[in-house]
């Protein structure tokens, strides 16, 4: 386990994560649930295989834009066929939708994480020449967190320190 110093209180919160559970929250919600990972897995394959919908999550680039992390976050679907990928899609489409002006995320951990807003980047798409495998449709959206209002001035500290 990695220690950090005490005078660490963090940052952003982790786009990648925040939006991993806020999908599993509303693929719990699907007969069969569906499932939200990092990485897709020959595993994962399996299980789309069997009928469970898998959404692959994924941060992309883009920078702090002064008090704001706008993450490019892409949601990966892969169902059983390729209408239920898209159809999974549109219904994550819509959740994401919904906080166009902000909300709460209910974490894994019980704790809550405020998004700024969500925008579409890219919408829904299929590219076959990056995966061939017809039934994988991705999106990518813009999920702004506000820098923590309580967080340490670091640049203070930073002078501070004996080095």
């Amino acid at each position: 386990m990695i220690a950090f110093p005490d005078w660490w209180e963090g940052g952003y919160p982790d786009a990648e994560l925040v939006v991993l559970d806020l999908a599993q929250t509303y693929l719990d919600m699907l007969t069969p649930a569906g499932m939200a990972v990092s990485y897709l897995t020959a595993d994962h394959t399996e299980l789309v295989d069997s009928g469970t919908p898998v959404v692959r999550v994924y941060r992309g680039g883009t920078a702090e834009n002064r008090l704001f992390d706008p993450a490019a976050v892409q949601l990966g679907v892969i169902a059983r066929t390729r209408r239920d990928s898209w159809e999974v899609l549109e219904y994550l489409r819509q959740v994401l939708r919904s906080f166009k002006s902000g909300g709460a995320v209910r974490r894994e951990d019980g704790s809550l994480t405020m998004i700024q807003s969500v925008s579409e980047i890219v919408g829904p798409q299929q590219l076959p020449e990056l995966n061939p495998d017809h039934r994988l449709v991705p999106a990518t959206f813009r999920v702004t967190f506000r820098y923590p209002r309580d967080m340490p001035d670091y640049a203070a500290i930073r002078e501070s320190l004996p080095l």
